[in-house]
């Protein structure tokens, strides 16, 4: 969903929570808004988790986290810096869980773009016998040797980062959940290792919750790792991609049950810098589902 010329505030929250979550992302284009906007536009967006990491970007807001290959504290770079980030859903299983990442563009010297796959028209293209199958399904993060399975994303944070750094980013994570506005969401919230592939979005929406975890296998499976990579295949088509062309000052915002994004390539020798923000969608339908 793109919305193009309309000023921010002529917007509704409410609106755009429905947007975000019936298409896998908004785009707003050419708005006119200060990152300041954003910011207090955002707040009645979502219920946010607050960056209180070194990368926080102070100058315009406590809300956002600076994405930036610029060093931001005089040695480490902002978030994710200039990783390579290959497809990935934010909704992981941490205190500090995203149901809706947002992306202000700050500072552009170059093209640069951000993908976003959305699971959502390619289940209705299924057959109902197909859905219901799904629907029974579930992912998994950890296996039981305690590692990650199938995550070629995640950047190298022990090599990039300092002690302090990722110490800090622990801290938060625990702080968030300390934090959390709405009491509902403590009931709900914790570190939780499997999911269902069709998860009950807090907007009842139906897509798949396809960030790279493993099918865990059920009856009538008979390779889960085949299954994964079978409904991979037919997922990350252009068909279903939305490639977002980065100007200044544009935003986006991605549901994270949904959809899967990445990122091609970026330069390392010219600055480009985004604000993100993380929430939880404000106006939903239930809170059965919050980390």
């Amino acid at each position: 969903m793109i919305i193009q010329n309309k000023k921010l505030e002529a917007i509704s929250p409410i609106d755009a929570n429905k947007m975000v979550a019936e298409h896998g992302y908004l785009a707003i284009e050419n708005s006119g808004a200060t990152p300041e906007e954003f910011a207090k536009w955002n707040l009645d967006f979502g219920y946010h988790i607050k960056p209180d990491i070194w990368c926080t970007d102070k100058e315009h807001s406590e809300y956002f986290w600076r994405v930036t290959n610029e060093r931001v504290d005089g040695e480490n770079k902002g978030l994710f810096a200039d990783d390579v980030l290959e497809w990935h859903s934010n909704l992981v299983p941490h205190p500090d869980a995203q149901e809706v990442v947002g992306l202000y563009a700050k500072t552009l010297t170059y093209p640069t773009e951000t993908w976003v796959c959305s699971s959502i028209p390619y289940m209705q293209t299924l057959s109902e016998t197909t859905r219901k199958y799904y629907r029974g399904l579930t992912t998994r993060l950890w296996h039981s040797g305690g590692y990650p399975l199938n995550q070629p994303w995640r950047p190298n944070w022990n090599q990039k980062y300092s002690d302090a750094v990722i110490e800090g980013i622990q801290k938060n994570r625990q702080k968030s959940k300390a934090d959390t506005i709405n009491p509902e969401f403590k009931k709900h919230r914790g570190v939780i290792n499997e999911h269902f592939l069709v998860p009950d979005h807090p907007l009842e929406v139906e897509g798949l919750f396809f960030q790279p975890y493993d099918i865990v296998d059920f009856p009538g499976i008979l390779n889960s790792e085949e299954l994964y990579y079978e409904i991979f295949n037919e997922l990350v088509q252009d068909k279903y991609i939305y490639k977002h062309k980065w100007k200044p000052g544009d935003i986006l915002l991605m549901d994270q049950f949904t959809t899967i994004h990445r990122r091609p390539k970026v330069r390392k020798d010219k600055t480009r810098t985004l604000l993100r923000s993380a929430c939880w969608y404000k106006h939903r339908k239930h809170f059965r589902y919050v980390l």
